[in-house]
């Protein structure tokens, strides 16, 4: 009974030190319930009162973790791991200079997967389906298989893509742990330097990266439903998508003229490259290029 209560119960949370605004986080270990052990490489999500995802962070070798609290307000924690039941607390109230520690003891569950062979073969007919094999045999990009994400046995979906040619994974920008951003060398539209490609996730459009029409310098940026979405873009991670164990093939298209006309084709859209992922639980989307790529 000590044990259910352990479980159910929410994080503990403890007031440590007022420190500066800016510098506002919250911090803490992630832990298995039975046998009180760190939990490495759990996700840990800070969330908005209305469920929007505001940072993440994995935990490392100790179960440790910290995200960036934005400043005062009102956030969710939640907390998950492959094999363990999912967790979230809150809601948190966050005064002004508060620091927090928080705890989480996850109670671990038996994970019932498909034989290896039938989830093999799945797999493969979806990926067919999607057309990934008819791309990867033409080569105009970067192919990562199923049988390369199994052999990997990687942490986080950035560190598949670690070491790829014209890939740079980026840390957060105030230095704090958190999800790494994808960056491409793309076309002109960074006059060759870095940015952030398009991604799409079983076909549809997960993030829409930094393409769009360039302006002229000195032009000032105008605040338009356009420029909001961009800037709400920039902080979706490809790292939010899932565990990569969830993931059964990436595809990278590093420059404009190297993406199908499925995800775009060579358009301004498509200047900074393209990163397209397929799940192990996705469905293809059967559509036409005008329905797969909005405006």
């Amino acid at each position: 009974m000590q044990k259910l209560r352990i479980a159910l119960a929410t994080s503990l949370l403890v007031l440590a030190g007022a420190r500066p605004a800016s510098a506002q986080h919250l911090r803490g270990r992630l832990l298995d319930l039975a046998s009180n052990e760190p939990i490495v490489a759990g996700l840990v999500t800070l969330m908005g009162a209305d469920g929007t995802t505001l940072s993440t962070a994995v935990s490392d070798g100790e179960g440790a973790w910290m995200l960036a609290l934005p400043g005062p307000g009102s956030y969710y924690v939640a907390a998950r791991r492959v094999g363990y039941r999912p967790w979230v607390a809150g809601p948190l109230e966050v005064k002004r200079g508060d620091e927090l520690t928080s705890v989480f003891h996850l109670e671990r569950v038996p994970v019932t997967l498909d034989p290896v062979e039938v989830r093999a073969q799945a797999t493969r007919r979806f990926l067919e389906f999607a057309g990934f094999y008819d791309r990867q045999r033409v080569d105009f990009g970067h192919y990562i298989t199923p049988e390369d994400i199994d052999k990997r046995q990687a942490v986080r979906i950035t560190d598949l893509l670690a070491g790829l040619p014209g890939v740079t994974l980026v840390p957060p920008a105030n230095g704090n742990v958190g999800p790494l951003s994808v960056h491409l060398r793309g076309s002109n539209l960074s006059e060759g330097g870095l940015c952030r490609p398009r991604i799409f996730v079983d076909g549809l459009l997960y993030a829409r990266g930094d393409s769009r029409p360039r302006r002229e310098r000195g032009q000032a940026v105008e605040r338009s439903p356009e420029a909001e979405m961009q800037r709400l873009d920039q902080g979706l991670s490809i790292d939010d998508i899932g565990h990569p164990s969830t993931i059964a093939a990436i595809e990278v298209y590093r420059s404009a003229t190297q993406v199908p006309v499925q995800f775009g084709g060579a358009s301004v859209e498509t200047l900074c490259g393209v990163i397209v992922v397929w799940t192990r639980t996705g469905r293809a989307r059967n559509r036409s290029p005008a329905d797969s790529v909005p405006s």
